[in-house]
This record gives structure tokens, C-alpha cells and sequence, in this order.
């Protein structure tokens, strides 16, 4: 049985752990709020990119006899987020072959994670917990740069859907080469489709990667957000019986106290 001492001593880890999974609930709400707010406001923009893209026909081709495929994988920047990652990585792992994949890690977690399970990583990037424009800009640079110099054939992006707060699901999105076919017809060029859709591609592919960037955070940050409010809850939990028993602990002292004396083997007796 444990001592009141040990007790003392569980309850101020306990209180500590609650102390800081509840600072932790709370800025991962705050960042939550901003993320669901950036996301909203980008969402039209981000929506009307891909329609555009999608009506003008606009694909980027590979070079010729590319047949690798990049991977870029997006992570958060630490754990305590339940199994978010977990889930992310098995199902990073069904997707990954090694000997036709190149990978470019984003996040710390995914970086670690590629190191250390031997994936040819290309680069890395770190990436805010809220994501920046130009973290979404210097990635789309870098997988250009990548795609037409040679070798990559094709392009997936592979993250961590919030799909609400409780909810967080791995998917994959093929970035590039993308799908042609569209109606280009319907649109009324100025001055002519091939000056307006000159860049086009490049432009809408940023705008889709700090999309992604969004809701890949907005799956961590709930994630977090859950997972730290059931170990406030669990900790809360925890003091309250912990409490109890050292009350439980003190009042048996004091009874067997009051019996010795009343019995008269108190401490004060004389011989």
C-alpha cells in the first residue's frame, strides 16, 4: 500500500501533467480557431482555382520518359496528438515504394519518420502549425523545379484530413500531372486562352498545396486539441481519487491516533 508521502508526490505529477495538458488545450483551440478561419476565407479562392484550372484544360506534362513518383508527406511539428500520426504513417507506408519513390518530408514528425526508416527523402520543409502562403510557395517551387528537370513523372501528396474535431482521416491527392479535358470553350479568353493560361498551372498548384497545408493542420491541431482534453479530463479524474485517498490516509492516522491515547499507548505515557 502506498505511503501518504508517495501519494503527495503522485498527486503534484498528476496536477502538473493537467497543468500542462490544459495550456496545451488551449492554445491548440486557439490555433484551431485561426485555422478554421484562414481555411474558410481561402476555400472560394482555393475552389476557384481548380475550376479554372479544370475549364481551361491547363495540365503540365512530364518530361518524356519520367517514372519515378514524388511523395511529399505532411506531418505535424510534435506528438501528443493521439494516433494521428500513427494512422498517418501506416498509411503513408501502404502507398510507399522505395525503389520508384523519391519523398520530400514537410513537418518534423514526417522528417524524423522518413530518417528514420530509411526513405530517400529529397528535402525537407518545416511548416508552421498555422501554414504561411510562402511555405506554400517555396514547396510548389521546389516540386516544379523537380518535375521538369527529369525522372518525376508524377506527384501525390499525402496528409492528414481533419474531417471535424473528433475525426482525422489519412489521404492522397495526385498533384501533377493532373487531368486534362476540360471545356475550355465556355470561358472568353482576354486577349487569347494561351497568353491568359500561360502560368496558369504553376499558379493554381500553389494555391492547391497551401489548401492542403490548411486541412493537413487543421487534422493535427484536432487531433491535439482531443487528445489533450482527454488527459485534462483523465488527470482531473485522477487528483480527485488521489485526494480522496490521501484524505482517507490522514483521517486513518488520526483515528488510530485517538484510539492509542484513548487506550492510553499515546506517546506521552509515562513508563
Amino acid at each position: 500500500m502506498a505511503t501518504l508521502t508517495d501519494l503527495k508526490k503522485r498527486l503534484r505529477g498528476v496536477q502538473t501533467i493537467c497543468q500542462l495538458a490544459g495550456a496545451m488545450r488551449t492554445v491548440s483551440s486557439a490555433k484551431l480557431a485561426r485555422l478554421n478561419a484562414v481555411n474558410a476565407s481561402f476555400a472560394a479562392y482555393a475552389q476557384g482555382c481548380r475550376e479554372l484550372l479544370e475549364a481551361s484544360g491547363t495540365v503540365l506534362s512530364p518530361p518524356e520518359g519520367a517514372d519515378r513518383t514524388l511523395v511529399i508527406l505532411l506531418s505535424g511539428n510534435r506528438g501528443l496528438c493521439g494516433s494521428y500520426h500513427n494512422d498517418l504513417f501506416a498509411f503513408f507506408r501502404s502507398l510507399a515504394e522505395p525503389e520508384r519513390q523519391d519523398y520530400i518530408a514537410c513537418g518534423r514528425i514526417a522528417a524524423a519518420y522518413c530518417r528514420e526508416k530509411g526513405y530517400p527523402l529529397l528535402d525537407v520543409f518545416s511548416v508552421s502549425d498555422v501554414p504561411l502562403y510562402a511555405e506554400a510557395e517555396a514547396l510548389a517551387d521546389r516540386i516544379l523545379a523537380l518535375y521538369s528537370g527529369g525522372g518525376i513523372g508524377r506527384v501525390l501528396f499525402v496528409w492528414g484530413e481533419g474531417v471535424n474535431a473528433l475525426r482525422q482521416e489519412p489521404r492522397q491527392l495526385e498533384l501533377l500531372p493532373g487531368e486534362g479535358g476540360g471545356k475550355a470553350g465556355d470561358i472568353l479568353w482576354i486577349p487569347d486562352q494561351k497568353t491568359a493560361t500561360e502560368g496558369l498551372a504553376e499558379f493554381c498548384l500553389r494555391a492547391e498545396i497551401y489548401s492542403l497545408l490548411l486541412r493537413g493542420a487543421t487534422g493535427v491541431q484536432g487531433a491535439t486539441l482531443v487528445s489533450m482534453r482527454s488527459a485534462y479530463d483523465n488527470g482531473t479524474k485522477s487528483a480527485a481519487s488521489l485526494e480522496t485517498a490521501i484524505n482517507r490516509q490522514r483521517q486513518t492516522q488520526v483515528t488510530s491516533g485517538v484510539i492509542e491515547t484513548s487506550s492510553g499507548y499515546g506517546p506521552w505515557r509515562e513508563g
